[in-house]
């Protein structure tokens, strides 16, 4: 994608008319800051995209050119839309490979924009329009965020994250809902990376709406399970899929920073550390500890963050998190030392085929 203007291109010319003059190696120099200015408009570029990619998720047209291709006149009959705005947002989604004019005004679905539909197996629709909505809001905060080392979420809505979504149900169902398809490939990856089938009994410590236990039950039948999770998110479970409360799993209520059940043999946090600071952090493990029998084992499934530039997108998580929950991704050294604290040992470090890892610890 070509990113400069006239006045640049001159410029440009110009000055590679005096390079072939002076017999220097400068347009290497020209070509070399020109691509860097094209990189950080583009990045600069990039809540446009998002925004794009909202909107289309908004009016549904993944799910319109589910399973062929439209018009854009008809695409704008059935989103109400203006056809040559919606023409202009599609043709801009896809020049990133989201959606595909295959012939002047009609587009079809590419696998990234099938993505978006409902209907996929593998949906990210609701994680669109969760950080095109509540978290969209919130960024708006991020150099007060940043300043007052308070999250952008709670300076946007006056209150903590888990507060919010405690009083407006609908958001907190959407927000469980994007965490769901967030967690569906990580689930799948955990599964065919971690070997539970030694152990008898799984406590899946904030477990959500228990999308990993039904996979893992489903894999591993021989496994007796329990959620555990916050009084209204027990009774969501019970009112929305009473199936899941059967012989092989358990609901609990409670908060894990008071307490968790005793006895199980492995405690699973999956996605939970990351949302709170180590001292919030280091009273849910401690609270582990003491529910852990001596053969017990602890698995955090997280981002690892890595040196330099090799986590580019778990970077990008820690940001949101600081701006969301006040809570951080972590490297290994501060995952090893957080275990050290609360009384673990880190035995075992399992890299998945997503960008999270297994950490599996066991009671020192």
């Amino acid at each position: 994608m070509k990113i400069f203007n006239r006045f640049t291109h001159l410029a440009l010319t110009l000055l590679l008319s005096a390079t072939l003059l002076a017999h220097e190696p400068l347009p290497q120099v020209a070509q070399g800051l020109e691509t860097q200015r094209e990189k950080l408009l583009l990045l600069l570029s990039g809540e446009w995209v998002s925004r794009g990619i909202y909107v289309a998720t908004k009016l549904e047209i993944a799910d319109h050119l589910n399973p062929q291709s439209k018009t854009i006149e008809e695409l704008a009959a059935l989103t109400q839309s203006n056809p040559e705005s919606l023409y202009r947002l599609l043709h801009m989604l896809a020049g990133f490979g989201i959606f595909e004019e295959t012939s002047p005004s009609v587009f079809a679905n590419t696998d990234a924009s099938y993505l978006l539909a409902k209907s996929h197996p593998d949906s990210l629709n609701a994680l669109s329009l969760f950080y095109g909505e509540d978290i969209h809001k919130s960024w708006e905060e991020l150099l007060a965020s940043i300043q007052l080392g308070m999250p952008a979420f709670q300076l946007t809505f006056h209150q903590p994250v888990f507060n919010y979504f405690k009083a407006n149900p609908a958001r907190a169902a959407l927000f469980q809902d994007a965490m769901k398809e967030k967690s569906m490939a990580v689930i799948k990856s955990a599964l065919s990376t971690y070997d539970f089938s030694p152990f008898a009994s799984v406590y899946d410590i904030g477990g959500g709406y228990g999308q990993f236990m039904r996979a893992l039950l489903q894999t591993h039948p021989h496994l007796y399970g329990t959620i555990f999770e916050l009084p209204e998110v027990i009774n969501t479970i019970k009112q929305q899929m009473p199936q899941l409360e059967n012989a092989h799993c358990r609901l609990e209520s409670g908060d894990f920073f008071n307490s968790v059940p005793k006895g199980g043999d492995i405690y699973l946090l999956k996605s939970v550390i990351h949302d709170w600071n180590d001292a919030d952090s280091e009273k849910i493990l401690k609270n582990c500890h003491v529910a852990m029998h001596e053969n017990s084992r602890l698995l955090i499934v997280e981002v690892v963050l890595q040196p330099k530039d090799q986590s580019v997108y778990a970077n990008c998580m820690d940001v949101l998190m600081l701006a969301i929950t006040g809570g951080k991704e972590r490297s290994l050294d501060s995952f090893k030392q957080m275990l050290e604290r609360t009384g673990f040992a880190l035995e075992h470090v399992y890299p998945t085929s997503t960008e999270f890892s297994i950490l599996e610890a066991k009671k020192k």
